[in-house]
């Protein structure tokens, strides 16, 4: 039986594929596709004046990196878009 395996926002516990440690991933937010769009439509319907940079520094518009506390190797990428 093979058990997918889901990468959102939170940590996981999980193998790691490269050190085959069992792990809890660490997770760190990225600037993704979803914050350049917020960005853009935001500038397009007149929030100027630094009001469009507001997607980042909100994590819930970032995406998602899970990688091994131990070998620090990328495990996967929850992308939003």
């Amino acid at each position: 039986m093979t058990v997918i395996q889901q990468f959102r926002e939170s940590p996981v516990h999980t193998k790691c594929p490269h050190c085959q440690a069992e792990i809890v991933t660490a997770t760190q937010y990225e600037t993704g596709t979803l914050t350049w769009i917020i960005c853009v439509v935001l500038c397009l319907v007149g929030c100027d004046f630094g009001c469009c940079l507001i997607p980042f520094c909100v994590d819930g518009c970032k995406d998602v990196i899970h990688s091994c506390p131990n070998c620090r190797q990328t495990i996967s990428r929850y992308s939003r878009m």
